[in-house]
């Protein structure tokens, strides 16, 4: 049987609109990985994501020019080692040092690119 292989997905203003709807059909409230991919795509990156193909992790990539910033959202502790050789940027969710939010990984984001990062209203 042939491993299933991880697709990258680029992020849409329609990708995130069908997320948004799936959610609400289902009664849930959108994703935080899926607003952080909108607040990131309106501020002018190139934002991309894969799913984990074992897990519920999400790992979105931004980009501007050459510069990329992966976050992983995640609801399980990340893999020690992995945590500590960084194979992502930023973790959001429990960590082996703590909890982190979106917010967070914003902040990160804003100080990675050098720029200042404009998280408008979401309409409820």
């Amino acid at each position: 049987m042939r491993r299933k292989e991880r697709k990258i997905i680029r992020m849409t203003q329609g990708e995130i609109d069908g997320r948004k709807e799936q959610s609400a059909k289902r009664g849930y409230p959108t994703s935080k990985w899926v607003q952080f991919c909108e607040i990131m795509l309106h501020n002018g990156f190139g934002v991309s994501y894969y799913e984990a193909l074992k897990t519920f992790s999400k790992y979105v990539i931004i980009r501007k020019g050459k510069q990329k910033f992966m976050v992983r959202f995640s609801n399980h502790k990340p893999i020690k080692y992995l945590e500590e050789k960084g194979t992502c940027d930023f973790f959001v969710g429990v960590t082996n040092l703590g909890v982190t939010r979106t917010e967070d990984a914003i902040k990160a984001a804003s100080t990675h690119f050098g720029v200042p990062i404009v998280i408008a209203k979401q309409p409820k």
